[in-house]
């Protein structure tokens, strides 16, 4: 449950959900981060200079929303509300050129800790799940082609190779599926590999999110 300041006029965040929801944008994002504290001081000032929410502040602001059990709930995808299309378009692309075989997923979901072990709130899972046909990954790598949970927040931070997040991180240590795969072994429609598991098949990757949800 997130900590709450002793003056919130719910109607006043309600009224910028429903707004929110009927049409996102950082301005109303603003007013409902800067309302509930859920941006820094620090934030706002840098929000001011930029003129728009970076894609962790935009975070912030909606963990507050969906960790937040007595308010509007947000109805679009929370990868897309936090980063746009334009980026989730371009990690796309990249997906495809570095991994070709496989489905690129990036999924934000609000979860509880007995969902995810990670603390109540919105939680993170970057994955790239095998085709029929794709090279199969070698245990003795870390590359990430299942699902997994971690806290939201731990998307963004410094990494080596000069990377500022997870995904730019993977494809720094991963450029591409040969960089992983066991050598002269694939992956066959209906194996492991392939087959999702049930939470896994609840997932939409994101070339189906940039379908699904119209700009």
């Amino acid at each position: 449950m997130v900590a709450l300041p002793d003056c919130i006029d719910w109607d006043y965040v309600e009224q910028r959900i429903r707004r929110y929801n009927e049409k996102p944008s950082d301005d109303l994002l603003y007013r409902i981060g800067t309302h509930v504290d859920a941006l820094t001081l620090e934030d706002q000032a840098l929000i001011k200079q930029q003129g728009h929410l970076n894609p962790k502040q935009r975070y912030q602001v909606l963990d507050w929303i969906v960790s937040c059990q007595n308010t509007v709930e947000i109805e679009c995808d929370l990868a897309l509300l936090i980063f746009g299309r334009d980026q989730l378009s371009e990690w796309l692309e990249r997906s495809r050129q570095a991994y070709p075989d496989f489905e690129f997923y990036l999924a934000f979901e609000y979860l509880t800790r007995f969902q995810s072990d990670c603390e109540d709130g919105i939680c993170f899972s970057l994955f790239w799940m095998p085709k029929a046909g794709a090279p199969v990954p070698d245990p003795e790598y870390d590359f990430p082609w299942k699902l997994h949970w971690d806290s939201g927040e731990m998307f963004w931070g410094d990494r080596p190779y000069g990377t500022k997040n997870d995904f730019d991180f993977t494809l720094a240590v991963y450029p591409n599926q040969e960089s992983f795969a066991k050598p002269g072994w694939f992956c066959e429609a209906g194996d492991w590999y392939t087959t999702p598991s049930d939470r896994e098949a609840s997932l939409m990757p994101i070339a189906e999110v940039l379908r699904h949800f119209t700009s």
